[in-house]
């Protein structure tokens, strides 16, 4: 069976459009997906610099707290916005960054609490005191809060500034 003129033009033709249609849709589709990684990524940064501001917000009401022993005032939405960062975080981040928060944000609940313990604790006022136990305990759970936030710090830096990890499925 033999090709006339007419027929090979007629194949060449519809080829060639096949061809060119694909490419044109291969193109379309890698940049739209390259554009929407890129707009991912951005974000995830914004949520990332976010995620360090709070880190170093709470390590300051720490400090001021573990030096003084009274909570100063205006500082409660430190504490309350790791809720809403933490959103953010479950949308944006890698599972380090994940696990790293968590600890970190568990960590920053235990010295809360143990705060609040020392605060609230019966007899005179309590007062900053290496001698009282539960002063002690709060001191303790500072110190491994900081560690966390450090290492929290530490890995969200990595991602910033290392090579794009694989998200999280």
């Amino acid at each position: 069976m033999g090709l006339n003129p007419a027929e090979a033009a007629i194949i060449g033709t519809t080829l060639g459009a096949v061809a060119s249609f694909s490419g044109a849709w291969l193109t379309q589709h890698a940049t739209d997906r390259r554009e929407r990684e890129s707009r991912v990524w951005s974000r995830c940064m914004d949520v990332y610099e976010e995620a360090m501001i709070a880190v170093h917000r709470v390590s300051a009401l720490r400090t001021e707290l573990s030096s003084t022993g009274d909570w100063p005032d205006g500082t409660g939405a430190a504490v309350s916005d790791v809720h809403a960062l933490a959103a953010r975080l479950e949308i944006y981040a890698t599972t380090p960054v994940l696990d790293a928060h968590w600890a970190a944000f568990q960590a920053m609940r235990a010295w809360i609490d143990a705060w609040h313990d020392w605060d609230n604790q019966e007899g005179t006022n309590p007062r900053v005191s290496r001698t009282d136990p539960l002063w002690r305990e709060f001191i303790e759970r500072v110190e491994e809060s900081e560690d966390f936030d450090q290492l929290l710090l530490g890995i969200l830096r990595e991602e910033v500034h290392g090579t794009r990890k694989r998200r999280r499925p």
